[in-house]
């Protein structure tokens, strides 16, 4: 179960950290007690320059892997002549499936536990049940078709434990969209059997989503809290932290490689310095090594509180792009939901997601969302990344960020968590880039920007009291509504 198993996963430990230790002793494994800044060679945390440079572990990275009990509900012998016919072979589609859902469960990093004799009847489901029910993360039960193996799945659903998620998939023509919805459920009828693959993402984005830890940096106390129905650990933590840590980044060769990098890739370098590079790349590495230490598997910073000290090197903004690439989330300003949503865009989708503030240009009925740090990713992980300039924080003319083209008439998706049990999802299309290029060319506002065209929404004014969206590459309302239906996730469709 979903809820269970995020108490007792390994992956909660790694990468291993200390959680809830005073600043003392976190200064102390730092390296920064008697005030001598350590780099990481000095041997902390026992990294190599390897170690830090790969990308931050998620859940599943890791030896713990979600645990997919798999079955087929369907009689033992080969061919119906009623619906769904004896075109629809049941023992070859058996086949075909489990090795679209074997496929997929080794590109995922997926464990499966399949039942290969049919689930026959409500005894059969039982034996399933009894037989890995109690250690399973998820289930995917295929429905082959016939009133009794309809209602066989029903008992299924009814009889599992509770808090386990479970698909049911439906080829065409097996009637499955007759089966009622329960809880933490979903009912995936289609024509395409390769959307078994989506439905073995959706149970290991619920697991991931589950076994997250989100490091919220602000304020001056620490403590831990449970988001249900997610199950997301928020940890609470100092903002004088991430200042500690930067102190111990000081002359990593880490942060002077990932600096070389980012000079070398860049389409150009307007206003930063070579040293405001090295400084943001330190902030990236600060930041790793804070995640490390806190057993933290991503970060929501409250940035602008740093921003405001007036120290550059403090500037958050090129650290949370690089994480963003790497399939988690830098987040800024401490705002949880947002965070939330880009994790879930990178578990569900395969994807960053952009956070990005609220703008209506009224004099053309235009939404614009804007930001200082962006993911240079957008079209996915495996995709080539979008070219960069190397710009400022536009607010202080400090630090350093990320300046990216998006894609234009990119079909996209504008969604963020609003609480840990609602969400709110539209689309549009990306039509232009909208942000600064010069001091004088009339235009203010954060670095990067698009202007879109929103799905639905007459009035783009209506938008504007919703901080904070997530824009996401692709039109993904379908799946992410059906991802909300099995995690217990109230959806709102729609921006107007």
């Amino acid at each position: 179960m979903v809820g269970k198993s995020s108490g007792e996963n390994p992956d909660r430990t790694e990468p291993t950290g200390c959680p809830l230790v005073g600043r003392r002793q976190f200064l102390a494994r730092l390296g920064l007690a008697g005030g001598a800044a350590l780099t990481i060679h000095s041997g902390l945390f026992g990294w190599s320059a390897g170690a830090v440079m790969g990308k931050p572990k998620v859940p599943g990275d890791s030896a713990a892997k979600p645990r997919i009990m798999v079955g087929f509900a369907r009689p033992d012998f080969n061919r119906y002549y009623l619906w769904p016919g004896a075109g629809f072979p049941l023992d070859e589609n058996q086949k075909l499936f489990t090795e679209i859902i074997e496929k997929a469960a080794e590109e995922l990093g997926v464990t499966l536990l399949i039942e290969r004799e049919p689930l026959k009847d409500n005894d059969a489901m039982n034996a399933f049940l009894a037989k890995w029910g109690g250690e399973a993360d998820g289930a995917l039960v295929t429905q082959m078709g016939r009133e009794q193996r309809r209602a066989a799945v029903g008992h299924f659903l009814d009889a599992r434990p509770e808090g386990l998620p479970a698909v049911i998939f439906g080829p065409q023509g097996t009637r499955t969209w007759r089966i009622e919805e329960r809880p933490e459920s979903f009912i995936g009828t289609t024509d395409n059997p390769q959307w078994l693959a989506t439905a073995l993402r959706m149970l290991k984005a619920r697991w991931q989503m589950a076994n997250t830890r989100l490091a919220v940096i602000r304020g001056n106390e620490e403590h831990e809290e449970r988001l249900e129905p997610l199950g997301t650990t928020l940890h609470h933590m100092p903002l004088q932290w991430i200042r500690d840590a930067m102190r111990a980044a000081e002359g990593s060769d880490e942060a002077r490689e990932i600096a070389d990098r980012y000079i070398k890739d860049a389409v150009k370098i307007v206003e930063p310095s070579e040293t405001d590079i090295l400084n943001a790349s330190r902030n990236y590495v600060a930041n790793r090594m804070l995640m490390e230490e806190k057993g933290v598997h991503a970060v929501t910073t409250d940035c602008l509180g740093l921003v405001r000290e007036g120290d550059g090197s403090l500037v958050q903004c090129l650290a949370f792009c690089r994480l963003l690439d790497e399939g988690t989330c830098g987040g800024c300003e401490a705002d949880v939901y947002p965070a939330l949503t880009c994790l879930l865009s990178s578990y569900l989708l395969g994807r960053p997601g952009f956070m990005s503030n609220p703008v209506v240009h009224t004099a053309t009925n235009e939404y614009v969302g804007t930001h200082c740090q962006t993911p240079t990713r957008m079209a996915g992980f495996n995709e080539p990344p979008h070219p960069f300039k190397i710009r400022p924080h536009h607010e202080t003319q400090q630090g350093v960020t990320l300046q990216v083209d998006y894609a234009e008439k990119q079909p996209a998706t504008l969604w963020r968590f609003l609480a840990s049990d609602s969400l709110r999802v539209g689309t549009g299309t990306i039509t232009r880039n909208a942000r600064p290029e010069h001091h004088e060319d009339g235009i203010g506002g954060c670095q990067n920007g698009y202007a879109m065209e929103v799905d639905g929404v007459d009035d783009v004014r209506l938008m504007a009291r919703y901080s904070h969206p997530v824009l996401t590459y692709g039109k993904h309302r379908t799946t992410i509504a059906a991802w909300c239906q099995l995690a217990g996730i109230n959806v709102i469709s729609g921006w107007a």
